[in-house]
């Protein structure tokens, strides 16, 4: 069951993504979402807010640090774990997104709503 987030997080965004990836492109790929989450960002400080992927990254850090010094960024590590299966690794990207609202990213979580 999918959390209600908060309208207009960046993880309410990349989860849309992760569940329904051929919305996006017929071609997914990581690439993609990747790119959409640095937009938002660039988008988000264009207008003057504060990014929230920060915090998400470091969340994954903590619990990953082995993810931090490689040349790939992290979803690329968690495709080669599943085996190059997007699928999976989308799943994957998902029980992660989860996790970090349900614990440190919770203040992504909660009015306003919108839900699934």
């Amino acid at each position: 069951m999918s959390p209600t987030l908060r309208a207009g997080s960046l993880f309410e965004r990349m989860r849309h993504m992760c569940e329904r990836p051929g919305m996006f492109s017929p071609d997914f790929t990581l690439d993609h979402l990747h790119l959409y989450m640095m937009g938002y960002e660039n988008g988000r400080g264009d207008a003057g807010l504060p990014g929230q992927y920060k915090h998400f990254r470091e969340w994954l850090y903590e619990r990953h640090p082995e993810w931090r010094d490689r040349p790939e960024w992290w979803a690329k590590q968690i495709l080669h774990a599943n085996g190059d299966d997007l699928d999976r690794t989308l799943a994957e990207i998902i029980r992660l997104l989860d996790q970090f609202l349900a614990t440190d990213g919770a203040e992504f979580v909660r009015h306003p709503v919108r839900a699934d």
